[in-house]
């Protein structure tokens, strides 16, 4: 791809030639026109179009300006199209070998034998997770035993790679472990409370307020201050007694008003009992 910087500037001469002369194409022999029509004097793909655009030229006055008003936007287009490789450029300026270390693959067929490998994989050995797959994908597209061997010579090599791995596995479990803590915490969800929590409990109660998807907690985390945390619940708590947000999954009839209605006064969405009067004897 890189390399086709002279190409695109021959198309865009060419088309400037046509430009100036449509007439080359609508006149001479068609058998050999195509050796000064055609780009690198190639074969017309469809001679006998060609033909028939010849014997109508006669009958079409305004053939030779339509071709020229084309094959002038066609130049200023491809010139367009093509202006990364302009002479001077960083490309046309750029070493051979710069050019080959910034080669890439100019289609997606890699990604699409990529698929084609993960569906025979699924198909043959069903069990193993997405993650498992890409590892296993990932490792022979990149060489991994081929770099091991190479570079893995030591046995302190192995045991960094074996700690490292502890590390993540450490770190994974506690992840898992704060997800469940915050899972069956609490929410405070009376702003005179907050002033009472304190250390740990305090800052993970903002997690837990920011894990339910209560609003504007973006700008505060555990590391903030403790007045501007305090001041970020508080806030959200009141956001939330007064109907601004909800949790997700939270019953929006909770807090009705007919559920504060005394036990001496019937609610209206409750039928009246068949033996209970409802009017009273004079």
């Amino acid at each position: 791809m890189l390399m086709l910087g002279p190409l695109h500037d021959n198309v865009r001469k060419h088309l400037e030639v046509l430009h100036q002369d449509p007439e080359q194409l609508l006149s001479g022999d068609v058998d050999t026109l195509h050796l000064i029509a055609v780009l690198y004097s190639q074969e017309w793909q469809r001679p006998d179009f060609i033909c028939v655009v010849h014997s109508m030229a006669p009958t079409l006055p305004h053939l030779s300006s339509l071709l020229r008003a084309f094959f002038s936007g066609a130049g200023k287009t491809w010139e367009r199209f093509t202006s990364e490789f302009a002479p001077g450029g960083l490309i046309d300026e750029a070493s051979l070998e710069e050019k080959e270390l910034a080669w890439m693959l100019p289609t997606n067929d890699i990604n699409e034998g990529a698929l084609g490998s993960f569906r025979v994989m699924m198909r043959r050995q069903p069990q193993p997770s997405l993650s498992v797959q890409n590892a296993q994908a990932m490792y022979f597209r990149n060489e991994t035993q081929a770099f091991m061997k190479q570079y893995f010579v030591k046995p302190e090599d192995l045991q960094f790679l074996r700690k490292k791995e502890a590390t993540r596995k450490k770190r994974q479990q506690k992840r898992q472990e704060k997800d469940l803590w915050l899972e069956a915490l609490e929410l405070v969800l009376d702003e005179t409370k907050v002033p009472g929590l304190k250390g740990e409990a305090f800052k993970d109660m903002l997690d837990k307020f920011k894990v339910v998807g209560a609003p504007d907690l973006g700008n505060v985390n555990r590391r903030s201050k403790v007045g501007a945390i305090r001041e970020a619940l508080i806030v959200a708590i009141e956001k939330y007694n007064n109907g601004t947000w909800r949790i997700a999954g939270e019953d929006e009839g909770e807090g009705d008003e007919s559920s504060d209605l005394g036990d001496d006064e019937p609610s209206a969405l409750e039928p009246i009992s068949d033996w209970e009067e409802t009017d009273t004897e004079d």
